[in-house]
Parts: C-alpha cells; structure tokens; sequence
C-alpha cells in the first residue's frame, strides 16, 4: 500500500474518532456508570460496528443500501429513535451509586448489554455509514490487490478506534467520583439523556437522500 494512501487515512479516522457524537457521548456514559472494564464492552461494540460499515462499503453492499431512500430512511428512522430511547431512558434513570450499583453486576450479562447498545448507536448511523463509503475508496490504490489494502485499513482503523474510545471511557472513568452525590448525578443522568434525544431528532431531521 502506498505509505501516503496508509498515513492520510490515519489522519482522516484519528480526526473522525475524536469529534464528539453520540457514540463518543456513550463511551462516556460506560466510563462514568460501569467503570473500565465494562465500558471496554461497549468500546468493541463500536469498533464492531465501525468494521461492519467498512466491510459493507469494500464490497459495494454500502452503495446499494444508499442508493435506495427507503432502506436509508428505514436506517435513520431506527438510529433516531434508538438514540431517543437511550436519551428516556438515561433521564428516568434511578438516582443510585454508581459505583455500587451498576459497576457491580455481572460481567458477562451487563458487559453484553453495553456492547450492543454501542454497535446498534454506531450501525445504525446514516452518516456514518454515508462517510465510509465516501472516504474507503479514496485511499485504495486502484494498481494494487484490493483485499490486503482493505484488510490493512480495517485493522489499522480497529485499533485507532478502540485506543481513542477506550481513553475517552477511562478519562471519564476518572472523574465519575466527581459525580458520587444525588445532584450530580441526577443532573448529569438528565444533561446525557437531553444530548441523546438532541441527537436523536438532529438525525430523524436530517436528509441524506441527497
């Protein structure tokens, strides 16, 4: 693969997986109620789904499911109200210790929960969906073998992906003691899930037929 090609698209997912959004909103969320452990779940959650959209636009899947306004719609129609859900039910979340209450449950149940809230925030985003179609083919080489360039960026992208996520959920991790009291907790319980339905409805009124 040409370095330049490999370098650039390094840049390109670094600056994307920084910029804030409902999945970086969640990994914080994971950090601050579960602790570090579990919110890895929800960090492979998406970077689960990260790949899946890779994948689905290295083989032009992505393309047909753009092309057609009703799967896309049916698409963002989902990711809205899944984020409007998330945003209820944060802010009917129950005033309770953080770290006696949720971090305590078993890993395994608990740990499958947060990873499938992560991939369903993440798959089910339009634009995202829409920026990786547009950015993968931008750093193929067109004069080299498609599948080890395809295979290279998805693993490189894999691990940017987890080491941002993973450091947003510890960061936040480390200031949930911040949070350790009623008012806090209930504000930022409240903050969160007003955020998600923010994002939810930015969604739902978005166009992306264009």
């Amino acid at each position: 693969m040409n370095i330049e090609f490999y370098l650039g698209y390094c840049v390109v997912i670094i600056a994307l997986l920084l910029s804030p959004g409902p999945s970086v909103l969640l990994c914080i969320n994971n950090g601050i109620h579960y602790g570090k452990k579990k919110a890895t779940f929800g960090v492979l959650g998406n970077v689960a789904a990260f790949q899946l959209l890779l994948i689905l636009s290295a083989t032009g899947a992505g393309a047909v499911l753009l092309a057609s306004s009703a799967l896309l719609t049916a698409l963002k129609v989902g990711g809205a109200t899944y984020l409007c859900y998330l945003g209820v039910k944060s802010i009917r979340s129950p005033v309770t210790r953080i770290d006696m209450k949720k971090a305590h449950r078993p890993l395994s149940k608990q740990g499958a929960i947060i990873f499938k809230q992560a991939f369903w925030v993440t798959s089910l985003n339009p634009k995202a969906l829409l920026f990786v179609c547009a950015l993968l083919p931008q750093f193929i080489d067109s004069s080299k073998a498609l599948v080890p360039q395809v295979v290279m960026l998805c693993l490189t992208s894999a691990v940017i992906h987890f080491v941002i996520y993973f450091g947003y959920a510890a960061l936040a991790n480390s200031v949930r003691d911040a949070l350790d009291n009623e008012s806090g907790r209930s504000l930022y319980n409240k903050l969160s899930g007003f955020i998600f339905i923010a994002f939810g409805v930015f969604l739902f009124l978005s166009n992306y037929a264009d």
